[in-house]
């Protein structure tokens, strides 16, 4: 039994390293890609929170209680971009 499963072993073993050094690249390349995948999300996201005009706002409050007297719904979210009643501070 053991015989068999070394001469099996020496068989296999010229394809074997190969494909194991092939999948080793590819776990590497997978990672580098999610892990860039992740980063252009995350700036991506980051950009579009920037372009919130609440904390700019006449209205704004900074209360945690009530953001926006005017419309509390959606201050401080991605909805606000473009509100129509918004006063910049003087």
């Amino acid at each position: 039994m053991f015989e068999l499963l070394y001469n099996l072993s020496r068989i296999i073993q010229p394809v074997l390293i190969p494909v194991c050094f092939g999948m080793a690249w590819l776990i590497v390349v997978m990672t580098v890609g999610t892990i860039s995948g992740a980063i252009a999300s995350t700036v991506t996201k980051a950009k579009q929170m920037h372009q919130i005009p609440c904390t700019g706002c006449q209205f704004f409050t900074n209360d945690p209680r009530l953001k926006c007297p005017v419309q509390p719904r959606i201050a401080l979210t991605e909805d606000a971009i473009g509100c129509r009643d918004y006063w910049a501070k003087r």
